[in-house]
């Protein structure tokens, strides 16, 4: 399913949680994420849930079965039983994740992914988040990842834009401005 089909799906799960109990919008990310999770871990599940030779009752016994293993609450749980019942399980991931680029828009923050040349303690990372989000005029939540061939420095990707303040994309943009003989 391309992200702009789980659109629907997402928004949908956002108003009903939105309107029922606004303080869970974030903790729904979670149950979403756990299930995709669940279905790529194990692709028998997958097949089971999508296969039109089990029976529907068969199928909802086994989705419930799950949910309570991984603990999920109302209203995901519904939603979940509902993207069975439309033959969109296999598109858990996506709609996961424009669910949570919903609830990050509306929370008014982005997402960074932050490649660094070496580990970071705790104090380093909230400082580059809080420089990001300065630098950006909005919350950043920062996921940190350890890329050695940077040499030095860190490169941060929020949305389509790159920040790189590493040592291979100085030298990179260094060899652009060098004449070459």
């Amino acid at each position: 399913m391309a992200r702009f089909r789980a659109l629907p799906y997402a928004k949908a799960l956002y108003a009903v949680v939105h309107d029922q109990d606004p303080g869970r919008v974030e903790a729904v990310i979670g149950e979403l994420e756990r299930m995709a999770e669940a279905l790529e871990a194990v692709p028998d599940l997958l097949r089971v849930l999508t296969t039109p030779m089990v029976s529907v009752q068969t199928k909802t016994a086994i989705l419930d079965e799950v949910l309570d293993s991984l603990e999920m609450t109302e209203p995901a749980r519904r939603f979940l039983h509902v993207v069975q019942q439309h033959y969109r399980m296999e598109h858990m991931r996506d709609i996961a994740t424009v669910y949570r680029e919903l609830v990050d828009r509306a929370k008014g923050r982005v997402r960074a992914t932050v490649e660094v040349a070496g580990e970071l303690d705790a104090e380093q990372q909230r400082h580059i988040a809080r420089v990001l989000s300065e630098v950006l005029g909005t919350e950043v939540t920062t996921q940190f990842k350890f890329s050695p061939e940077l040499l030095a420095g860190f490169r941060a990707r929020v949305g389509s834009k790159l920040y790189d303040g590493s040592l291979v994309g100085q030298i990179d943009r260094l060899s652009r401005r060098t004449p070459t003989e």
